[in-house]
């Protein structure tokens, strides 16, 4: 006689089969979010790696990563990471101030020659955090443009080029996105170390790893299982058209794959590659002359999500990695669906956060029940605020340390923001987290409260959290998607 736990473990392998058979097997939730996600974004091809508390819980592809030859993404596709990149210069960085050859605080003119006198001022530190007061991610190395687009840029061109882009502020008194910075931190590497810098990282941290898919971007070379790169142009996909050859790609040119990049990710926690020491300076948000801080580190966003520390980076053609460490988690998202300047603005990111949503109960904010907003009045001048901010004026309800950030990013605030918000249809309360309890602070200042808003934009929907001060001051502002 077969016992109740038999027959119901019986009944439930019948009717798994019977799901099986007829096409409705139990789905995964990352599996649907990740394609609905791709569906909605338009994103061909899709690479994803989930490690929980070290151990490798998802590593799958999804979609093509040739559209034209009908090829499918796998672990093993390769993608160029472009900015994500920035995370192994500051650690390379990190490796010769452990051998006492860089040290954070030299002025770079130690490192390199005909530093211009703007530069004078400028530390190592200031490069990897950016806060050195070059130009902008959009007006940097302006100079190599005028002449017409080349197929090929030499190092001692573009830092020629770089000389002549404008200063944006005092180094260490304000932070801009900067990509000249971590130019100039590969020529740093070169000089203190004597070898280039695509040898320096094979030799520190992909050979030793077995990263064996890992590269410095050579656009003569063949590198088996490489996905192209597509953007979108009035709403159609289209192949990205970016051939040319920076001789030196230290802030934007290792190509990896999630199987290589889980192995960069285990070094990493196990601080096999770097020490604790240099991790934890890495990992710390950055201080301002003024005594503000500012979300990054040293290569790295240094940032949170509902009360959960979160330690990032993103690139132009798609990609994010994004380690959660008080959860035990990381989350690599590679896509083949990047940005062109000048171009349609696309949407590849923040799909780290909706997958780390599956694993940490309470992360994502699309899972939170709108409350009744307490307090319209301030909702109104929330948006105001945001719509001030894309017009390039200074909101009267920001703290003096966002406004000086907001004024050195105003360029790209406008661009972005500007765009969201002519396309906005809603702004609605969600809720709000008192934080005062626990003592926290952003760039410096004390805050009180956390206030989280959802912006509808044509179909998707955006969050805007609010970090504000017991007055109802502005200290910070960030937005992204579940």
């Amino acid at each position: 006689m077969r016992t109740r736990a038999g027959r119901r473990l019986a009944a439930l392998a019948i009717a798994a089969a019977l799901a099986v058979a007829c096409g409705t097997a139990w789905a995964d939730p990352v599996d649907e979010y990740v394609k609905a996600q791709m569906e909605r974004r338009k994103i061909p091809g899709l690479s994803l790696a989930v490690v929980q508390r070290g151990q490798v819980v998802k590593l799958q592809g999804y979609g093509l990563a040739s559209v034209e030859l009908d090829a499918p993404v796998t672990p093993d596709t390769v993608f160029e990471l472009a900015s994500v990149t920035k995370q192994f210069t500051a650690a390379a960085v990190m490796k010769l101030v452990e051998a006492g050859k860089v040290a954070l605080d030299d002025p770079i003119a130690k490192y390199l020659d005909d530093v211009p006198p703007a530069w004078s001022a400028i530390t190592v530190r200031h490069l990897l955090t950016q806060t050195a007061g070059l130009a902008s991610l959009t007006d940097g190395f302006a100079a190599l443009w005028r002449g017409g687009v080349r197929m090929n840029y030499t190092t001692r061109q573009m830092f020629d080029a770089a000389t002549k882009d404008a200063m944006s502020f005092t180094p260490g008194a304000g932070w801009q996105y900067s990509d000249v910075g971590f130019f100039l931190l590969g020529m740093i590497i070169e000089k203190a170390s004597g070898q280039r810098y695509a040898a320096f990282l094979a030799e520190r941290f992909f050979t030793p790893l077995g990263m064996t898919a890992t590269s410095v971007i050579d656009q003569s070379a063949v590198v088996k299982h490489r996905a192209p790169g597509y953007t979108l142009r009035e709403d159609q996909l289209v192949r990205i058209r970016r051939d040319w050859q920076f001789e030196m790609a230290s802030h934007y040119g290792v190509l990896s794959s999630v199987r290589d990049l889980v192995k960069w990710d285990a070094a990493l926690e196990k601080a096999e590659v770097l020490s604790r020491q240099s991790l934890s300076a890495m990992w710390t948000a950055v201080r301002l002359d003024d005594g503000s801080r500012r979300q990054y580190g040293l290569g790295w966003f240094v940032t949170e999500r509902r009360g959960h520390r979160l330690i990032e980076h993103t690139g132009i053609t798609g990609t994010q990695f994004s380690r959660f460490p008080d959860d035990g988690l990381t989350v690599i998202v590679l896509t083949n669906l990047g940005y062109q300047f000048g171009g349609q603005e696309v949407d590849s990111w923040g799909i780290t956060l909706g997958v780390a949503g599956q694993y940490v109960p309470g992360l994502l904010l699309s899972t939170v029940a709108k409350q009744p907003d307490p307090d319209p009045s301030l909702s109104r001048r929330l948006e105001d605020f945001l719509r001030r901010v894309a017009r390039g004026e200074d909101p009267p309800d920001a703290m003096p340390t966002l406004t000086n950030v907001l004024r050195a990013n105003t360029a790209e605030i406008q661009r972005v923001l500007g765009k969201r918000l002519a396309e906005a249809r809603a702004f609605t309360y969600i809720a709000t987290d008192d934080v005062e309890a626990r003592g926290a602070e952003r760039l410096g200042v004390p805050i009180s409260r956390l206030v989280h808003y959802e912006l509808i934009t044509g179909p998707a929907a955006r969050y805007y959290t609010f970090w504000l001060t017991r007055d109802g001051r502005v200290v910070d502002f960030i937005s992204y998607v579940d």
